[in-house]
């Protein structure tokens, strides 16, 4: 046992990332220190019982991430995790409770980046830990990772979200009919996921498709979510014409369609070809992060991208200093969504930089997006930006052909709808 409110350091001497623990029960924090004393990973772990104690432990020095209990006395853990978000954005917010309720879930998905339930085994919070910790190195921009941890929702368009509470007005609806129309929409889709995948529903694999999120989750819960005013937030104009989000939305739909589709033709595994789908409604993500947050930068964006008709990633490079790529694909890790998905966003436009020898996600996606852009490229002299050399390295180099024609035989068909 440890003093009261006294914080203790492991692997100190050699501490590279730093991990700050709140529980007003000492034999928690007690077996989460033997946990980690078992561990070489090299990180440092303060331990306090006290708010108080946490936030002047904050105060004096940074931490990469926080492990906070929801019910702690007085001030509570998500009270707690508002208070870091506000103050320390770039710090990792994890919560810690015993009880799932719909009260709880509600409450902690507008603080907590990620959740664990009490008591937690050592697999899962080593796991939990070695990930956020990770997640830190990924987006090398402080001021876009504060941009991005202080997320808590993306904007959802208001038709869409209008559509959704008219369907909860609807007796006879049923969880998968509410999910499919949750997988129309970006911001939706990626916080199902975010609440699904969480510890507070005791999934043992990952979900990463959102109509079977909304099966697991239930129509009560998904009802919760959708009328709560913090959960589900519809985008309001700052600076950028509604009609850009309206498109994005679109495109964003469109490539998760033909990503599937295309996985689906190369015989891909169910875990690829959902991964297909969901990354590819998700793959533009950071764009919806930095229309949201940066909206006159990223106008000038816009602007780059019709000056020198350049891609949107090498303008977005060239203005933020890193691309929606890497953004979307850090909140979506920082959300806790599925590795696959998450590969997949970051590596959409580089899939030949996944470890992995075999037709992904990230290909079927970086496919996708390019073919749909050239469908609706009003410029025929855009060429699709396609990796060839890649897709030759696979054996797959004569599939083009197919795939436009999956392309064109999806879309079609989501038309005439």
């Amino acid at each position: 046992m440890f003093p009261d409110d006294e914080p203790r350091a492991i692997n100190a001497a050699t501490a590279l990332k730093r991990v700050l623990f709140v529980d007003d029960d000492r034999a928690v924090l007690d077996a989460m220190e033997r946990t980690l004393l078992d561990t070489s990973s090299d990180y440092e772990v303060a331990f306090t019982t006290s708010v108080p104690e946490a936030l002047r432990q904050l105060a004096e020095s940074e931490f990469d991430v926080i492990v906070a209990d929801m019910h702690m006395p007085e001030t509570g853990g998500a009270d707690l995790l508002t208070e870091v978000m506000r103050l320390y954005p770039q710090t990792v917010r994890i919560l810690l409770s015993d009880n799932a309720g719909v009260e709880i879930v509600l409450r902690s998905s507008t603080t907590a980046h990620q959740f664990l339930t009490k008591p937690c085994d050592a697999a899962t919070l080593r796991r939990t830990l070695e990930r956020a910790l990770r997640i830190r190195e990924m987006l090398a921009s402080p001021g876009l990772r504060t941009v991005v941890s202080r997320m808590t929702t993306l904007p959802t368009l208001p038709a869409m979200y209008t559509k959704l509470v008219a369907s909860l007005d609807d007796p006879e609806i049923s969880s998968r009919e509410l999910g499919e129309i949750i997988a129309q929409d970006v911001g939706m889709t990626a916080k199902i996921l975010q609440i699904a995948n969480s510890a507070f529903f005791g999934l043992y694999r990952y979900v990463a498709n959102p109509s079977e999120a909304a099966v697991y989750l239930g129509i009560d819960t998904i009802r919760a979510l959708t009328l709560s005013t913090s959960v589900f937030s519809a985008f309001q104009e700052a600076g950028l014409n509604p009609t850009f989000i309206g498109q994005l939305q679109q495109h964003s739909m469109a490539t998760g369609m033909v990503a599937q589709a295309i996985a689906k033709a190369e015989n891909s595994p169910k875990k690829i070809c959902d991964a297909s789908l969901v990354g590819g409604l998700l793959h533009d993500a950071g764009k919806l992060v930095l229309a949201a947050n940066c909206p006159e930068e990223y106008a000038d964006v816009l602007v780059l991208m019709g000056k020198e008709r350049i891609a949107a990633y090498a303008a977005e490079s060239r203005v933020f200093g890193a691309t929606h790529a890497e953004i979307g694909s850090y909140l979506l890790w920082l959300w806790g969504l599925p590795d696959e998905v998450c590969r997949a966003v970051a590596f959409h436009h580089r899939p030949r930089e996944v470890p992995a020898k075999t037709f992904t996600a990230a290909a079927a996606i970086h496919v996708a997006d390019a073919l749909e852009h050239e469908r609706a490229a009003v410029d025929p002299m855009i060429q699709p930006d396609i990796d060839l050399a890649f897709l030759k390295s696979l054996g797959l180099g004569n599939r083009l052909s197919e795939w436009r024609r999956l392309c064109s035989e999806q879309l079609d068909t989501k038309e005439e709808a």
